[in-house]
């Protein structure tokens, strides 16, 4: 999820990237024109010539034309300075990712896309397509996963490799991201993406299920309890929760003072204008990926320390492979959401699952959650913060497991 203050460095970093590879071209089409007319200045200079009668001993004058060398050119300042700095400045641009990947260390099992060979499309009624990927054994218990805002069902990399010989996994693209299309009517609110995730339920052909949700795909657990309570506790057996909010999320973000102050005059504004302007920062985006500033401001504000290479790596990707209008769109419906009232009508087991130094979602919105929901079990991860389902993936997937199996009769599996 885009907050106000990582919005507003999000769009910095982008401005900076474009600025940066603005002034590398605009520098060297200087050299390049101080070049051609350097090249084009040529000088005179008298030459004498020795006369070729013996008898004479008049010497003679010619007029030489003498143009500089490349060398010459090269060695100018007028030309070798903006070369230099435009070249580096380019060189920056399109491999400075390469110089931040020697300072995060490779893992040895890297986050990459799993194609299960069981994809399904929904068609909704507002156009939206949705993609469904359905792993493990049809017979097995079944968990429904909710990836975050911003991002893919390729986020769940961990959870399909180490889940799927124990359970039924299904897992679906929001509208709008990964393989899922966009609404016709570009309705992004959280009930929307609601009556999707009960149209994915479909797929679990009767039996119960174990809801596990990610930052938006918690508020979206959430949200359905609201809407189809009389589901809770009948289809779904329980519910995982990891590293979300029950509220507008910028009231549970670090400084979240600054944050609600930023939110009507800065935040919502910018947005609206990242729809409109959805391309250009899109090309932003893919900037301060190449350049690796974007991977330096994740590792700051997603991770927690103990992340590799790859699982850096596939969260900046996001950032230019998902619209940023979609992103927008959904960013300003989370403005406007809560589900405090619904907590504590939730029947069901809930299991909280966040990083302690998580500051997307502070780890005090995890806590209320537990005290609040009349069966709620909290636990909290280090290192670990807003990805830790990436960082710390096998504490994660595991705690997922056994609760999951308590939920869903481990005996029957």
């Amino acid at each position: 999820m885009i907050l106000p203050i990582p919005l507003l460095v999000n769009l910095l970093i982008g401005l900076l990237s474009l600025a940066i590879l603005v002034l590398a071209s605009a520098l060297l089409y200087r050299a390049w024109r101080k070049y051609q007319t350097i090249r084009r200045s040529v000088h005179l200079e008298r030459t004498p010539i020795a006369s070729s009668q013996a008898r004479t001993a008049a010497v003679h004058h010619a007029d030489v034309t003498i143009a500089p060398s490349p060398a010459e050119i090269l060695s100018d300042k007028t030309v070798l300075t903006p070369l230099a700095i435009g070249l580096a400045l380019l060189f920056f641009t399109f491999s400075g990712r390469a110089f931040v990947h020697l300072t995060v260390p490779s893992g040895n099992d890297e986050p990459k896309p799993l194609e299960s060979g069981a994809t399904q499309y929904l068609q909704r009624p507002d156009g939206t397509k949705i993609q469904v990927e359905i792993f493990g054994r049809p017979d097995a218990p079944t968990l429904v996963f909710t990836h975050g805002w911003g991002i893919s069902q390729t986020e769940w990399y961990y959870a399909k490799r180490d889940l799927a010989g124990q359970f039924r996994l299904i897992f679906w693209d929001l509208p709008g991201l990964g393989k899922s299309t966009q609404p016709d009517n570009r309705d992004f609110a959280l009930e929307k993406m609601t009556s999707d995730l009960e149209s994915v339920l479909t797929l679990a052909n009767g039996k119960p299920v174990v809801l596990v949700g990610h930052s938006i795909g918690g508020m979206i657990n959430l949200t359905f309890c609201r809407l189809f309570p009389n589901r809770i506790g009948r289809d779904v057996n329980g519910i995982v929760q990891v590293d979300t909010s029950y509220t507008n999320p910028v009231t549970t973000t670090k400084n979240a003072g600054l944050s609600r102050a930023l939110q009507k005059p800065v935040a919502e504004p910018l947005l609206h204008a990242m729809i409109w302007f959805s391309p250009l920062v899109r090309i932003m985006n893919w900037l301060s990926y190449q350049n690796g500033t974007s991977h330096m401001v994740n590792a700051k504000s997603s991770f927690a320390g103990s992340e590799t290479w790859g699982q850096l790596d596939l969260i900046s990707r996001y950032g230019y492979e998902s619209p940023p209008s979609v992103v927008a769109r959904g960013t300003l419906a989370m403005f406007h959401w809560d589900a405090k009232a619904v907590l504590p009508r939730i029947q069901v087991p809930v299991l909280i699952l966040v990083g302690e130094q998580d500051t997307t979602t502070l780890p005090s919105a995890s806590e209320y959650m537990q005290h609040t929901i009349p069966n709620a079990s909290l636990e909290r991860v280090s290192p670990s913060a807003h990805y830790g389902l990436l960082e710390q993936n096998e504490h994660f997937d595991s705690a997922i497991a056994r609760f999951a199996s308590a939920c869903l009769k481990a005996g029957h599996l």
